[in-house]
């Protein structure tokens, strides 16, 4: 079987840093194309997956359509080189050009469509699967869905292949019982972000001159801060900010893949944003209470139910304990879905 994988997202660069080997000891091949969004290429760089840029990425919305037009043109006439029997990616192109390539398509997503229309507009019409958690059951896209009883986080952290390194704490240069915490900070720039708040300047202010008192706070963002914010900044390659995830005493920020990262790897994650209560995956891990989630007005709560959480004497045993209640209940989605994908290709090859 011959995979074109159209990596466009970071997440999904870890999602596949698992997949493509599994994919080659069955015996298949891959060919990776990629965006260039914020650190896609360089995780990509880290799994030591080779990839081809199909063009440059835009901010603007002018920008962005340009953009698709040309991914979309030359992702086809990579796919004629290629000749692929199955392409896959939460990618807006798969669909169409598997379509005009005869071959098969498969679109990961584990967003909610009426979260991301304009997604489900440009992926799923044409898809031959669609790909999704089963917190997404009721969308009931019929026999191309297909639904496998885990997160997308888990392709990349289920503990069958990740285990969290104690060296990060030399990483981040605190000693070995210090408490830290993660907070990151989204640019809300895709195209289904316009109009969503998260976690305000003032938000992040009251954390540090509160709970940064009693353990060190580090800062991810994708924009700007305060001059006063900048020497929170994190300063740790990207492909070892999972295990900077697993030793924190909590993650807060206004990231959904970084929520279900923490989440899944049982530290306690808390988000706030407009999607609150419109991702159903995340209300699945509120639901095992290893995440909480808040609208940009309840920041009031959300500083009231981190302080219970910290304040919680056997705090650490009682998300160990949810985080593997989850665990026995979900999947290792990495088998599933190369298994997945063979049956889906077996009729056309």
């Amino acid at each position: 079987m011959r995979v074109l994988i159209d990596v466009s997202h970071p997440a999904l660069a870890h999602v596949f840093g698992h997949l493509i080997p599994a994919f080659h000891a069955k015996g298949h091949e891959t060919f990776v194309v990629a965006r260039d969004k914020d650190v896609t290429l360089s995780l990509l760089d880290s799994y030591g997956i080779a990839h081809r840029v199909l063009a440059p990425a835009a901010r603007t919305q002018p920008g962005r359509l340009r953009e698709l037009l040309v991914r979309e043109a030359r992702l086809l006439a990579q796919g004629r080189r290629f000749r692929p029997d199955l392409i896959t990616g939460t990618s807006v192109h798969a669909a169409r050009a598997g379509f005009l390539l005869r071959c098969r398509s498969a679109v990961l997503n584990d967003d909610d469509a009426l979260a991301v229309p304009l997604f489900r507009w440009l992926a799923y019409p044409l898809a031959s699967a669609i790909v999704t958690p089963t917190a997404l059951a009721h969308e009931r896209w019929g026999h191309r869905h297909l639904l496998y009883p885990s997160y997308h986080a888990l392709f990349y952290l289920h503990p069958n292949r990740f285990r969290p390194d104690s060296a990060i704490r030399r990483d981040l240069g605190i000693a070995a019982a210090q408490p830290y915490a993660i907070v990151r900070l989204s640019a809300l720039e895709a195209h289904h972000d316009r109009g969503v708040k998260g976690v305000s300047q003032a938000f992040l202010r009251a954390l540090v001159d509160g709970v940064g008192r009693r353990m060190r706070v580090f800062v991810s963002s994708e924009k700007p801060l305060a001059p006063d914010f900048e020497p929170l900044r994190i300063a740790l390659r990207p492909e070892r900010i999972h295990h900077a995830l697993a030793g924190a005493t909590f993650f807060l920020g206004d990231s959904q893949t970084m929520t279900a990262e923490a989440a899944v790897l049982g530290t306690p994650a808390f988000r706030i944003n407009d999607f609150v209560g419109r991702i159903s995956y995340l209300r699945e891990l509120e639901e095992y209470e290893l995440a909480f989630g808040f609208r940009p007005s309840e920041e009031k709560a959300a500083l009231e139910t981190l302080e219970r959480v910290l304040a919680l004497p056997d705090r650490a045993a009682v998300f160990a304990a949810r985080r593997r209640k989850l665990l026995s209940e979900k999947i290792d989605p990495v088998p599933w879905f190369v298994d997945q994908m063979e049956k889906l290709v077996a009729p056309s090859i």
